[in-house]
């Protein structure tokens, strides 16, 4: 699963695709929602051939980190669900 919402980061680049890559909880204390973002559908696809095949890629991913209220039940799907409740991935598209 991931999200379809473009956004142009502070040195110009545009990307429109984002991926939950993990999601961490710290017992009573925090969650973290590792974010990454692309510049299309087609990086991350390369990504994942190019992970399998041990071959060099060329893409560009930008990562992000999201302290959220700590959640125990916090996993994948529910990441998206509260991601979706931000304003910066407010109006985003569903792309499972």
């Amino acid at each position: 699963m991931a999200i379809i919402k473009q956004m142009e980061l502070e040195n110009g680049i545009i990307i429109n695709y984002h991926r939950v890559v993990s999601v961490n909880n710290i017992t009573n204390k925090s969650s973290i929602i590792e974010m990454a973002g692309y510049t299309g559908k087609a990086k991350r696809e390369e990504e994942k051939e190019k992970t399998v095949t041990g071959e060099p890629m060329n893409v560009f991913i930008y990562t992000k980190y999201l302290n959220v209220p700590y959640d125990a039940n916090l996993n994948v799907n529910t990441a998206y669900e509260y991601i979706k409740t931000l304003d910066e991935y407010s109006g985003c598209t569903d792309d499972i």
